[in-house]
C-alpha cells in the first residue's frame, strides 16, 4: 500500500512539475509576444513619424521648386519688357530723328521749290505768249514733281509708323533667325497680316514670346525634328499661336508633367487662354495656343 501511495504521490508530483513547467513556458511566450507587439508599435510609429517627415519636406520642397518658378518667370518677364522697351526706345529715337528729317525736306525742299513756283506763276499772269504757255507748263510739271516728292514722305512716315506698331513682330523675327542660324530644323513662319499688335497687351506680348520660346527649346531638345511651322492667327476677339513639327512625337498624358509644357500651360493660363496639345508617338505634335485680345 506504501509502495503505491508513494508512486501515486511521485506521479502528482511529476504532473504538478509539468503543469508548471508548461505554465512557466506559456509566461514566457505571453511576455515574448508582448515584448514583439510593443517592438512592433514602436517601429510603425518611428516609420509614419519618418513618412510624415519625408511628406513635410516633400511638401516644402513643391513650395519652394513653386516659388523658384515664379520668381524665373517674373525674371523672364522682365528681361523681356526690358528688351521690348529697349526696342521701343530705339524705334522712338529713330521715329524723331526722321520727323526732323522730313521737316527739313518739308522746309528746305518742297516749301521752298512750292514758294518758287507759285512766284514764278504769279510773275506769269497777263502773259498769252508762247514761252509763257511753255513756262505755266514746266512749273506744272515742277507742280506735279513735288506731289511725288511730298507722297513719298507720307510713304515714309507710313512705314515708320509700321515699324513702331510692329516692335513686338521685330523682336519674334529675331528669335526665329537665331533657330535658323544654330539649328538645322527648316523652321516656317506665317504671320497673319490683320493682326493688330498695337491692340495686343504687353502681358500677352511677353508670355506669347515666351510660349514660343519655350516650344521652340522642347523641340529642339526632344523632337528631332525636320520641318518646324509656327503660325501666328486672328480669329475674331482671339490670336491663334499653332507650332507643328514633324518629330518623333510623345505621350501627351506624360510629358504634360514636364517642365517644358508646364511653362506653357502657366503661362497661357496666365492670359486666359487655352492650350490644344496633339501628339502621338511618330506622328509629331502640333500645340495650339488660343489668347484673348482686346
Amino acid at each position: 500500500i506504501n509502495d503505491s501511495l508513494q508512486t501515486a504521490e511521485r506521479k502528482m508530483g511529476d504532473k504538478f512539475t509539468r503543469i508548471e513547467y508548461e505554465t512557466d513556458q506559456i509566461k514566457d511566450e505571453n511576455t515574448d509576444l508582448v515584448a514583439q507587439n510593443r517592438n512592433l508599435v514602436f517601429l510603425f510609429t518611428a516609420l509614419g513619424v519618418l513618412g510624415l517627415f519625408i511628406f513635410v519636406i516633400k511638401i516644402q520642397k513643391a513650395k519652394n521648386r513653386e516659388l523658384l518658378f515664379k520668381q524665373q518667370q517674373q525674371s523672364a518677364n522682365a528681361e523681356i519688357y526690358n528688351l521690348m522697351i529697349s526696342q521701343q526706345n530705339t524705334i522712338e529715337t529713330g521715329r524723331i530723328e526722321e520727323k526732323k528729317r522730313v521737316a527739313r525736306e518739308l522746309h528746305d525742299g518742297v516749301l521752298g521749290r512750292m514758294f518758287g513756283v507759285r512766284m514764278n506763276l504769279d510773275g506769269l499772269n497777263g502773259f498769252q505768249d508762247e514761252l509763257a504757255v511753255n513756262q505755266r507748263t514746266n512749273y506744272l510739271s515742277e507742280l506735279k514733281n513735288i506731289e511725288q516728292d511730298i507722297r513719298e514722305i507720307s510713304h515714309d512716315l507710313n512705314r515708320e509708323k509700321s515699324e513702331l506698331i510692329n516692335n513686338f513682330v521685330a523682336i519674334v523675327d529675331g528669335l526665329f533667325e537665331e533657330q535658323k542660324k544654330t539649328h538645322k530644323s527648316k523652321l516656317i513662319t506665317i504671320v497673319d497680316s490683320g493682326i493688330r499688335w498695337e491692340a495686343v497687351s504687353n502681358s500677352v506680348k511677353i508670355n506669347l514670346y515666351r510660349i514660343l520660346q519655350e516650344s521652340l527649346q522642347n523641340i529642339n531638345k526632344y523632337a528631332q525634328a525636320n520641318i518646324i511651322r509656327v503660325e501666328f492667327k486672328k480669329a475674331e476677339d482671339h490670336l491663334i499661336l499653332k507650332m507643328s513639327d514633324d518629330g518623333i512625337g510623345f505621350n501627351v498624358k506624360t510629358a504634360k508633367r514636364g517642365i517644358g509644357l508646364q511653362n506653357i500651360l502657366f503661362r497661357t493660363n496666365e492670359c486666359d487662354g487655352v492650350v490644344d496639345i496633339k501628339s502621338k508617338k511618330g506622328e509629331g505634335t502640333i500645340i495650339t495656343v488660343t489668347l484673348p485680345i482686346e
